[in-house]
């Protein structure tokens, strides 16, 4: 998404005056909570976690975040998230204006409300949240910083009302409380579609308490307001849900949504989308609500090595190999670098080196640009970006080791069912749909297309995993099969 790089710099330092840190793996953040806190603390600090992901209710939330309200133990949580606050700190920021009268609902220990307040002096701020410990933090830090623009309350909405007429609604992972629950269902595992289940959609609002949240929120959004509301709605059963309770209050968004990336420790994340949502009144122009998956750049692309790679590279070859490029390295020897496209599905290059590895990457339709632009980087390469180009493309695998069941291909994105419907000469060997409790219905197939044997699965709530192996190596998919079957839970990891 778009950065404000102005109220990223300022974000930054402001986070940091909070006593939260920037870790690049796992192991630093460890050890800094193990450094910092005693045995009893850190029990503490786990036990108050589980709790709440175990509950999943008002109360546990509470109790949660009460317990987390203060000054030695807020940074070791926050500290987890700071990449979000970044991303989602700057993204909401550049929104506010003009809005003079902002509610930020569920402000936490107000973080970021008290930055927005910084950053924008001239307008009124209220925080509210349900937690009486991270409100008070919160009043004490603004008082400390001499905010005079912002006040916070402690506020349980619902079942109380929320006092005030506001311009903008600020709400970020605020409003669903059931966060594992995955929403709408699509219709069949074949496609991504919803019905129309007004029955489902209500039980769903209910479940998750957007319902009430949602609609004390709109009691006191002006006439001509906007919201700002990002939620974990990345999952898209989720999504649509949301977007149709908003759809219902006659909400619809102002500008396009906008999906967010941004790292948690060493995990990269895509979450939301951030909307912009308005009424539909006189004079405000909105846009409709897409209900299609939503496919991040690059998301079809795969990379291997070794015997995948040169397994795949043969039958990838018979068809249309469109650019040959080659060179040799002062250290890594002679290379050629092929590029072509396979029975219109996928774009792909190959690289081989006279040292005898051979690196693939491989991608759908939606990510060909993607593999035309290495086309022109290697044509005109110099040799250290020709190390780097290697290294950044399979450097981790080369390290680690090959892999003798590692897939000639692999997707779990929701753009596997294209290229799944699109695979040529497909016969389907084995195949069984069947229901799965709360998983609802799930299709698992194991087949073969030109050269190649595929494992497909498919279930109602938009997973989708796609592997393709080489014909020599066909039973691995054959036992992954047999296992899918066994724990009915989809196909092997």
């Amino acid at each position: 998404m778009e950065e404000n790089t102005e109220y990223h710099a300022e974000l930054f330092p402001y986070l940091q005056s909070w006593g939260l840190r920037e870790f690049r793996d796992e192991a630093s953040y460890y050890g800094w909570q193990r450094e910092t806190l005693s045995k009893e603390e850190l029990h503490d600090f786990q036990r108050l976690i589980e709790h709440r992901y175990r509950e999943e209710n008002g109360k546990g939330d509470i109790e949660f975040y009460d317990g987390l309200a203060r000054r030695d133990l807020m940074p070791i949580l926050y500290s987890q998230r700071l990449q979000y606050f970044l991303t989602i700190g700057t993204a909401v920021c550049r929104r506010i204006a003009p809005a003079q009268q902002v509610l930020d609902y569920g402000c936490g220990v107000g973080i970021l409300t008290i930055f927005f307040a910084l950053q924008h002096p001239d307008v009124e701020f209220v925080g509210i949240d349900r937690s009486p410990r991270s409100v008070e933090m919160a009043c004490l830090e603004a008082e400390k910083r001499q905010i005079r623009n912002v006040r916070f309350e402690i506020s349980h909405v619902p079942p109380q009302q929320i006092s005030g007429t506001y311009d903008l609604i600020l709400s970020t992972h605020t409003l669903f409380q059931a966060e594992r629950e995955p929403g709408l269902p699509s219709r069949t595992w074949e496609t991504f579609q919803r019905a129309n289940d007004h029955q489902r959609q209500e039980q769903l609002e209910v479940l998750t308490g957007v319902q009430g949240r949602l609609d004390a929120l709109m009691l006191v959004l002006g006439s001509i307001g906007r919201m700002l509301l990002f939620e974990k709605t990345w999952n898209l059963g989720r999504r649509i849900f949301f977007q149709r309770a908003l759809g219902a209050r006659g909400l619809f968004p102002i500008s396009s949504p906008v999906f967010c990336r941004y790292r948690s420790v060493d995990d990269e994340v895509t979450d939301g989308p951030l909307y912009e949502v308005a009424r539909i009144t006189q004079g405000v122009e909105t846009l409709g609500w897409n209900e299609e998956p939503y496919r991040a750049s690059g998301e079809t692309l795969y990379r291997c090595i070794g015997i995948a790679a040169e397994k795949m590279g043969r039958v990838l070859a018979t068809d249309q190999v469109s650019a040959s490029v080659s060179g040799v390295h002062s250290s890594m020897g002679s290379w050629m670098f092929r590029f072509g496209l396979w029975k219109e599905i996928f774009a792909w290059g190959l690289c081989q080196y006279s040292s005898g590895l051979t690196g693939l990457v491989i991608g759908a339709g939606a990510d060909r640009d993607l593999l035309h632009q290495l086309v022109e980087t290697v044509t005109y390469i110099t040799e250290s970006d020709f190390q780097q180009l290697v290294h950044d493309f399979w450097g981790g695998m080369i390290h680690a080791g090959e892999d003798q069941s590692a897939p000639c291909y692999e997707n779990h994105h929701s753009s596997a069912q294209i290229i799944y419907e699109g695979l040529p000469s497909k016969h389907v060997q084995r195949e069984s749909t069947f229901q799965d409790g709360e998983r609802g219905e799930m299709h698992i197939e194991l087949g073969t297309t030109t050269h190649l044997t595929y494992l497909y699965f498919a279930n109602v709530f938009d997973q989708r995993q796609l592997v393709l192996m080489d014909e020599g190596r066909a039973e691995i998919l054959s036992e992954h099969y047999r296992e899918s079957l066994q724990h009915r839970h989809g196909p092997p990891a």
